[in-house]
């Protein structure tokens, strides 16, 4: 199973080089798409040369446009997308693969997040909502 991971970004570059290792490192095969709204404060210096991701710079017309270009240039078999200010923990995205593995019949999968602040520390915990079937437009769901 191979992933396609898409970021939205802008404006994020310090943020950015703490996502991507996050993603890089997790084991399982993967693309990591980082749609960019072309930024200003060094991001266009660096993450071109980054061989874990597929930098792409272009205006957009916010988060869920860069997300939506970025699903379009999509590969994978699993869709997820990661803001930049976020992090995967260890061992994340080979639960999913084992899990979707085991239950061939689920289309969307939701887990739980821990927020952190700037320095590291816990911040809280958020337990996940699982929309209404009606708005995500799928047969199964289902909470890892």
């Amino acid at each position: 199973m191979q992933f396609s991971i898409i970021t939205p970004s802008f404006r994020a570059s310090e943020w950015l080089k703490l996502c991507i290792p996050s993603v890089a490192d997790q084991g399982v095969e993967s693309e990591h798409i980082v749609q960019d709204s072309v930024s200003d404060d060094g991001t266009m210096d660096w993450l071109p040369q980054d061989a874990r991701v597929k930098a792409y710079f272009e205006k957009d017309r916010g988060m869920y446009d860069a997300v939506n270009r970025g699903m379009r240039k999509a590969r994978g078999e699993i869709i997820a997308y990661i803001n930049c200010d976020e992090q995967y923990l260890p061992g994340a995205l080979k639960a999913v693969e084992e899990f979707f593995a085991r239950n061939p019949e689920v289309e969307l999968v939701f887990a739980d997040a821990l927020v952190v602040n700037e320095d590291g520390s816990f911040n809280c915990f958020r337990k996940v909502h699982i929309p209404w079937e009606s708005v995500t437009r799928v047969a199964s769901l289902c909470t890892l």
